[in-house]
């Protein structure tokens, strides 16, 4: 066996259920054919997508307290230090804080990476965060973002050197061709964390207003897949709808791309979304896509692929989730329209190909074997 000399730190605020955790899962287990070892430091304990990590690979906690904590700067120090990493990557606002230790401890390759511009401020208007992400960015040597609204935003409005910011595309694992089954879709699913930001109370709200009032519409299900804060609200919401056997919220998963498989259609009715894992995993598999028109997503797929509908309209997301259900023809038109998109630019070598670059690290050396 071949020794590692490279190694990459992943430094989440969690690594808990989430999208973003799923990338960086995916980076791991699809970066086999690289001269790297990965290891994951959580600010906090939330560490459950673990499940997802096809090897073992070093985890450290910080135990990070809310608000301001001095101690976890002097952990990470002390912990890169020891560990001597090639490159540190760091994801979204809640980590980009930590780069001047990384500096500090002599981490040459230090990468940002930003999924979103902040669970709190969607519209990325908090002009403190903005200030402080253009001083964080001087200690940066790679500003990487997953989508065309996520460039324009931190080269105009955070002004990163253009040098260093690079627009990377998330990647999913593509399935050899696979059959969609187009008629009588009656089971409806959306993927994601139980947060404001993803609006599964309005997803809930336009999905009883359908089987309340849409001939056709009272044999479907939905299944909610994810867990996050809102669970319990969520759950309370269901129940005055009298949706318990329509609506079911399932929790965390670990067979995603099974559920995908097995649901008819895929909706995600989020107030803000970059560049979204579950669209992607689910036109990878052939499930038809229905999700609002918000953030980038008009800027990685179009109405060619999916259908697109106003965010915040429960009566219209109603309507549309009705006529995809109806519409055989489109559905399969679309379908196939976006299992080709997403295998010629999302698939997983490519993303993994161009962190590997920005992280300065190769392909293993092949071994030679003398015959």
């Amino acid at each position: 066996m071949l020794k590692v000399t490279n190694s990459i730190v992943h430094l989440v605020y969690s690594f808990g259920c989430g999208g973003l955790e799923k990338v960086i899962a995916n980076l791991i287990n699809h970066s086999t054919e690289y001269d790297v070892e990965h290891i994951l430091i959580s600010l906090t304990d939330d560490t459950s997508m673990l499940e997802q990590v096809d090897k073992k690979i070093k985890v450290f906690v910080l135990d990070k307290k809310s608000g301001n904590d001095v101690k976890s700067h002097f952990q990470l120090f002390s912990l890169l230090k020891k560990l001597k990493p090639q490159a540190i990557n760091t994801y979204n606002f809640g980590t980009i804080e930590y780069h001047m230790v990384a500096k500090l401890a002599g981490v040459p390759t230090r990468v940002h990476s930003d999924h979103g511009r902040g669970g709190d401020d969607p519209a990325g208007k908090n002009k403190l965060h903005n200030f402080f992400r253009k001083f964080i960015a001087n200690f940066i040597t790679e500003y990487v973002v997953v989508s065309y609204d996520l460039f324009q935003w931190i080269s105009k409005e955070i002004k990163v050197n253009r040098n260093k910011l690079s627009l990377l595309f998330n990647g999913v694992a593509v399935p050899a061709e696979i059959e969609h089954s187009s008629s009588s879709p009656k089971t409806f699913v959306t993927v994601g964390r139980l947060d404001k930001v993803k609006n599964q109370k309005l997803l809930i709200d336009a999905f009883a207003q359908a089987v309340n009032t849409l001939d056709g519409f009272e044999h479907c299900i939905l299944n909610i897949v994810g867990d996050g804060p809102l669970y319990d609200e969520l759950s309370s919401q269901i129940s005055l709808l009298n949706m318990n056997d329509s609506i079911y919220l399932l929790g965390f998963r670990n067979d995603i791309t099974t559920i995908l498989k097995d649901s008819d259609i895929f909706v995600l009715s989020s107030v803000y979304e970059a560049m979204p894992m579950t669209i992607l995993e689910a036109m990878a598999n052939k499930t038809p896509v229905v999700c609002t028109n918000v953030g980038g997503i008009s800027k990685f797929i179009s109405e060619k692929q999916a259908w697109f509908v106003e965010s915040k309209n429960c009566k219209t997301l109603a309507n549309k989730l009705n006529e995809v259900r109806i519409n055989d023809e489109c559905r399969l038109e679309k379908v196939s329209n976006a299992f080709s998109l997403v295998s010629e630019k999302y698939d997983m070598k490519q993303m993994v190909k161009a962190y590997m670059a920005k992280y300065g690290i190769e392909k293993s050396p092949s071994i030679n074997i003398k015959k």
